[in-house]
């Protein structure tokens, strides 16, 4: 990990950039197409990586220290039990166990506390717990498992064995329809934001779905987006969204008003610098092309973002293979 704390880095000068982990690999120390990052009930850094059609080698689960030291990785690319074709998200049950949502099949894997396989549910349909690309996934406190269903336009509320219990949203633009939901987060009242992909907006709710609230547009101003995905909101109430086509990160207060926005400023990881230390005659070359750095150092389709208590803000740089980390300086 490279650690370059220094000056407000944000726009408006709420942040500050700590560091970055992340290598493209297809295994080990290193990421293809991280798509969620959260941190789990054993304090370590989990990263789905999606991989592409070209490299589905590279279809995992990652986990490694929030100071970048890699541990292990579970889970593979196919159809088979604990396998997976296009990982969605990521979250973990009030248990410590993992789910895993995956587009292509259309259903949700569930690793135990040693992250080994345990069972798996759900199947293409419109029906109670099927599922028609299941996205983004959160438990709520009563320990209900929120599934954002992307194409059939609708969140549904399950039991942690999959079991249906209630839904809400239909296809359209008004208050509490969705056009390809994507994103969602619970905060500690137990209200649900979710990413209104199509419509580029979010939408609150609470705990059984009531429509509370909904900000943004389309654009690249203050306050709008372009298709906007991963989100989370921090424990003052901040709302944080992952504007995917606008490259950056909007950061929102608890009512929805702008506050601030993060573009990236990734450096060099670990993982690089080790595999630069082991290849010399690579790095030769790639000193002799740091006259375009600058553009590198920026969110290239952020997807997934979550946020600590201590402030520590982690991005999932999907199309850069990497995480960048931020410190929210009034934390």
């Amino acid at each position: 990990m490279t650690t370059e704390t220094q000056d407000p880095i944000s726009t408006h000068g709420l942040y500050t950039y700590h560091s970055v982990i992340g290598l493209l690999s297809p295994a080990g120390p290193g990421f293809s197409g991280p798509v969620s990052v959260t941190v789990g009930p054993d304090g370590m850094l989990y990263v789905a990586c999606r991989a592409n059609p070209n490299q589905p080698e590279g279809v995992r689960v990652s986990r490694c220290t929030r100071d970048g030291d890699f541990l292990d990785q579970f889970g593979t690319w196919g159809e088979e039990p604990g396998e997976f074709i296009w990982i969605a998200d990521i979250a973990f049950s009030q248990a410590g166990e993992v789910y895993v949502a995956d587009e292509n099949s259309h259903r949700i894997s569930i690793f135990d506390t040693e992250r080994k396989f345990s069972r798996r549910f759900g199947q293409q349909g419109s029906g109670p717990s099927e599922f028609d690309r299941p996205s983004g996934l959160a438990f709520g406190p009563s320990g209900n498992l929120y599934v954002v269903d992307t194409l059939n336009h609708r969140v549904q509320v399950l039991t942690s064995d999959g079991e249906f219990i209630s839904e809400w949203g239909s296809l359209g633009e008004a208050e509490g329809q969705f056009h390809m939901p994507w994103g969602i987060t619970i905060d500690q009242a137990g209200d649900v934001y979710i990413s209104d992909w199509r419509n580029d907006r979010i939408q609150k709710f609470d705990a059984d779905g009531k429509f509370l609230m909904t900000f943004g547009s389309s654009g690249d101003g203050e306050g709008q987006f372009n298709r906007p995905n991963g989100i989370a909101v921090d424990s003052t109430g901040d709302i944080y969204v992952c504007d995917w086509m606008n490259d950056r990160v909007q950061v929102f207060d608890s009512q929805g008003t702008f506050k601030d926005v993060l573009i990236g400023h990734g450096g060099m990881s670990k993982w690089a610098r080790n595999f630069l230390d082991a290849s010399p005659d690579i790095e030769a070359k790639l000193e002799l092309a740091v006259h375009n750095i600058e553009p590198k150092r920026r969110f290239y389709r952020p997807v997934s973002v979550h946020v600590e208590d201590d402030g520590k803000v982690y991005v999932a740089d999907c199309y850069r293979h990497r995480v960048q980390i931020y410190q929210k300086l009034s934390a």
